[in-house]
């Protein structure tokens, strides 16, 4: 008699079968629901009931229930499981499985930690924008326009007009959320031709803000609008006030510290420019020619690469960088910000800098030097949106450390 042919696993059983093969082969599994912290997962943590069109899954731990009708498995490989789901009123969605203890499960939940995220920017969004619609929300890269996952960002709108809104997770670099956002605006009004997108919001864990404040004081007004929020676990984000940078303490050293020596691209361009000033610029002095200027702002301690003076008294800025940086703008803003606060407050000479040498009082320049190559793309967007009382000036220098500076082109950036 020959052999019962047996009939093949319809895709629910298939999700169960393979629900239930994954949990037992998983050390430390979680399920994940894209927007939601993880529930780790035991065997008195979650139920699975089997019916004809789905499956039932349902998960708990002390903060919630999730129950979701499973209908078939998307993806599976190596600790991780991605299943089909169906939401209410037929929508599809998904559901992951993951093995913790498995590191390549790290990239999984690096995303689900920015999904989470970007929930609560909606949240947040909502309160302080009422009235008007999320048309966008993203946590992910967009590489061609230099638009970083891990800050949130989103597009609001109300008839004809648009706001841009980033926000910087507690556990981000959350000094470098205001370049990502003025990329995003910028891009935005390059995609959005029948929208006026008027300005950015900016959202940032309390206690965090002044470094941004500070920034956003020195951006361009007649450019964009801006406003900075300021968030935590126990409250609706509140706006911060962008004339209230707190109470900024700013040190000037007496005595310039000896220069270390740190091998490196920036430090062998600082030495070969510092002997060679004039043909960086031929309007600067050759000397007094200052590096490594401390200065302090708030908790911040900056650096200044090096700092001159041409022949009318007026201060040089000299930011360096021998690598793609899409920070260089903001990163040389606050340099130049230290040095326009002391420059107004006299500190100079009453330090022993530029002896003998009348300083103007106008806005120092500041001068961006790279080797030619080695701008990032998205450096001239973030250098429009600076005041105007900022002259700022791009420098590419021909590569070849130790030898004649070689400057091979020069532009002014012209602001949005």
């Amino acid at each position: 008699m020959a052999a019962a042919v047996q009939a093949p696993l319809s895709p629910v059983q298939l999700a169960a079968q393979s629900i239930e093969g994954f949990l037992r082969s998983s050390r430390q599994p979680q399920l994940i629901e894209p927007g939601d912290p993880p529930i780790t997962l035991d065997s008195d943590s979650y139920q699975l009931t089997a019916g004809p069109r789905w499956v039932l899954f349902e998960a708990w731990d002390k903060e919630r229930l999730l129950a979701r009708r499973v209908t078939g498995v998307r993806q599976q490989s190596p600790g991780r499981l991605e299943l089909t789901t169906l939401r209410l009123g037929g929508k599809p969605g998904s559901l992951f499985l993951l093995d913790a203890a498995r590191p390549s499960s790290e990239g999984l939940r690096r995303k689900g930690r920015r999904l989470v995220f970007g929930e609560q920017l909606r949240q947040m969004l909502r309160h302080t924008f009422p009235g008007w619609t999320i048309r966008e929300l993203s946590t992910e890269a967009n590489l061609e326009e230099s638009l970083s996952p891990s800050f949130p960002r989103a597009l609001l709108t109300k008839g004809t007009m648009a706001w841009a809104a980033i926000a910087a997770p507690p556990t981000s670099d959350i000094d470098a959320v205001l370049a990502f956002g003025l990329i995003w605006l910028d891009y935005l009004r390059r995609r959005e031709r029948k929208l006026s997108v008027r300005g950015l919001a900016v959202y940032l864990p309390s206690g965090t803000e002044q470094t941004t404040v500070l920034r956003v004081r020195h951006l361009n007004p007649a450019a964009a609008e801006y406003a900075v929020f300021a968030y935590d676990e126990e409250a609706p984000p509140r706006p911060v006030d962008l004339q209230d940078c707190g109470n900024l303490h700013t040190h000037l050293e007496r005595q310039i510290p000896p220069r270390e020596a740190i091998p490196g691209p920036e430090a062998l361009l600082e030495e070969q420019l510092r002997r060679q000033i004039p043909l960086l610029d031929a309007c600067l002095r050759p000397s007094p020619v200052y590096g490594q200027v401390s200065a302090t702002a708030a908790a911040d301690r900056g650096i200044l690469d090096l700092l001159a003076v041409d022949y009318g008294g007026r201060l040089a800025v000299i930011e360096l960088k021998a690598s793609e940086s899409i920070h260089l703008p903001l990163q040389a803003l606050d340099y130049w910000i230290r040095v326009r606060r002391h420059l107004a407050q006299g500190d100079f000479p009453k330090r022993g800098y530029f002896p003998d040498i009348a300083l103007n009082p106008a806005p120092p320049r500041l001068l961006l030097a790279a080797p030619a190559t080695r701008f990032h793309p998205s450096n001239e967007t973030v250098l429009r949106y600076l005041h105007p009382e900022i002259e700022v000036e791009c420098i590419g220098l021909a590569h070849g450390w130790g030898g004649p500076v070689r400057v091979l082109f020069r532009h002014s950036t012209m602001k949005a």
